[in-house]
Order: structure tokens, then C-alpha cells, then sequence
């Protein structure tokens, strides 16, 4: 007797006693369709369905990609896609990436944000090194047993491996960015390091928000491989790999590419329609043109200046 899944599902249906039962020889290549035909058709659609399901399951016990991402790839409504979701108990904290209101780049490499943050469980090389392009919202991570200019040189030499050289690098006042060596690294690449607001997080926003979700998709990981403290030095580089694998390769929130794909497959911008900003005195300003739209955002420019303002505060020129 047969114990394979399918055997077992065709006797669950058969024991449910729900219908009527006809079992035929269907000629499924036969180029004029008639009634057996179009029926085995539907019968082959919905156990695709079925298996599509248990691949997506499958994906989503490995990595916990999010909902869209696994509609996208196994080709599943979202509606069965959240199901998934909903059925794994790692994955109810982790929250959807958002797009932030953050200056970013026009194309790939142009603008990075960097920082360092602290994960615990990933002693005793606790910290984590993270640069996302924000252009792409691509990030690298690297392990280090600590803050210095030696753990960001090595750090942003990977990075560059990775994502290509940036034109510009923006990171917080910490020692480990500001110090001489950093500097002259930067200056040897060609690199513009620019540093925000002291004790004002709000604009490094973007690599913030990477950290965050990068540490919950560890700890999600971890969970669900039985590590709940910490994660065995011998299994953190394949965990740290894995969970860039999950946000790099397939697309988060609304998005409809994967950061790799934006990152790699991205064509120049060209300047956009005509359009009018309103400014910080409720103004409308005439003579910008739009350049890129995002979730929330856009950027607009008008004789070289590039300006990065709310969609609610762009509206058509009609002039």
C-alpha cells in the first residue's frame, strides 16, 4: 500500500464521501478539448495549487520571506500567501520594511548610509557593521568583535565588492568614522563621507531602520533552528549569509522588485515631467521636474539643484 502524500490525500477525499467519484483514463494530450478533458484540466490546476502551497511553506520555514515576496515567487494569490505567514510563529514580530523620507541616491552606489550595531546574539563577535544603498535598499553585513577604523575599512571593502564603489558615504560622528585612517581611505576611493547631526538619528533613518530589520530577521532565523540566546559561533556566518539572502533576493513590503534587481537591472533616469513644490512657506514654485517617485517621497530638480520633498507637496505644471 502506497504512504506517499498524494496516496494519502486521495484517500482522505475518498473517505470524506462529498461527491460523486468517476475514476477514467483521460488523454490530456489530446488537442481537441471535450469534457474529460477540461475536467482533468481543473483537477491538474487545483493539485498544482495544492503543491505550489506546500513549496511556499517550504520557503518560508527556510527563510520567512514576507507575504508578497512569496506570492511573487511561488505564484500564489497574497491572500494564500499571508496564510503561510500567519501559520509560523517566528514571523509575527517581524515587521515590513518601509520606505524612509531620507535624501537618497538617483542611481546605485551614489548615496550609502553606514553604521555599526550591536547583536547579541552573535557573541562574542557581537557586532554588526551594515551599509544599505539607498537607492536599491541593498545591505551588506559584516561581523566584528569591535567599533574601530580597522572593522570599517574592512567593512566598506566588502561593501564595495558587493554593491560598487560609492560616491558618497554618509555615517554618524563615531570615532571608529571620523578617524584619520577612515579618512584617508575615503579620500583614496574618491569616497565623500559626510556625518549627520550629532545625537540626531533621525537622519541616518534608513540604515536604522536595515538594523532593525536585520537583527529581527536573525533572531526570527535563530528561532525557528532552536537557538534562542545566542547563535553557535560555528553557525553565525551561514546565518548571518541566509538572512541577507532573504532581504536581498526578493522584494519587501509593496515593492515589485527584489533590492538586487533594482541594484543591477536599473537603467539611467531621465528627467521627468514638469511640475511645480510647494516650499517651507506654502509657496508653489514653478520651473522643477520630477526625477524619481517613491512611497511617500520624490525628488525634483531645477538648474542642477536636486530637491527631496513629500508627494503631497508635488502637483502637475499646467502652465
Amino acid at each position: 500500500v502506497s504512504t506517499s502524500t498524494a496516496a494519502l490525500m486521495l484517500e482522505e477525499a475518498l473517505s470524506s464521501r462529498q461527491g460523486t467519484v468517476s475514476i477514467i483514463h483521460a488523454n490530456s494530450h489530446d488537442p481537441i478539448k471535450g469534457y474529460f478533458q477540461i475536467g482533468n484540466d481543473k483537477a491538474d490546476a487545483a493539485a498544482k495549487g495544492v503543491w505550489t502551497l506546500q513549496e511556499a511553506r517550504q520557503l518560508r520555514e527556510s527563510l520567512h520571506i514576507g507575504a508578497k515576496a512569496l506570492a511573487k515567487r511561488c505564484g500564489i494569490s497574497t491572500a494564500d500567501a499571508r496564510h503561510v505567514v500567519a501559520t509560523c510563529p517566528h514571523c509575527q514580530k517581524s515587521p515590513l520594511w518601509t520606505s524612509g523620507i531620507n535624501p537618497r541616491g538617483l542611481k546605485p552606489s551614489q548615496i550609502w548610509q553606514s553604521d555599526f550595531t550591536l547583536c547579541q546574539l552573535l557573541k562574542p563577535r557581537a557586532w554588526l557593521a551594515v551599509t544599505v544603498d539607498t537607492f536599491s535598499g541593498m545591505i551588506v553585513a559584516t561581523q566584528h568583535p569591535k567599533t574601530n577604523s580597522k572593522a570599517t575599512i574592512q567593512h566598506w571593502l566588502t561593501a564595495m565588492a558587493w554593491l560598487g564603489i560609492p560616491k558618497q558615504i554618509k555615517t554618524d560622528n563615531g570615532s571608529n568614522f571620523t578617524s584619520k585612517p577612515v579618512q584617508e581611505f575615503a579620500s583614496k576611493w574618491g569616497i565623500t563621507l559626510v556625518q549627520g547631526i550629532p545625537y540626531n538619528s533621525t537622519g541616518q533613518a534608513i540604515v536604522e531602520r536595515a538594523n532593525q530589520t536585520l537583527k529581527t530577521r536573525l533572531e526570527v532565523l535563530a528561532k525557528a533552528e532552536g537557538f534562542v540566546n545566542s547563535i553557535p559561533p560555528g553557525e553565525q556566518a551561514r546565518m548571518l549569509a541566509t538572512a541577507l539572502l532573504a532581504l536581498n533576493q526578493f522584494p519587501r513590503g509593496d515593492e515589485s522588485n527584489s533590492p538586487v534587481q533594482k541594484h543591477w537591472a536599473t537603467r539611467a533616469l531621465e528627467e521627468g515631467p514638469q511640475v511645480v513644490i510647494r516650499n517651507e512657506l506654502g509657496e508653489w514654485e514653478q520651473g522643477w521636474r520630477l526625477m524619481l517617485t517613491g512611497r511617500g517621497y520624490a525628488a525634483v530638480k531645477k538648474d542642477g539643484e536636486i530637491r527631496w520633498c513629500p508627494l503631497r507637496s508635488i502637483k502637475p505644471d499646467l502652465h
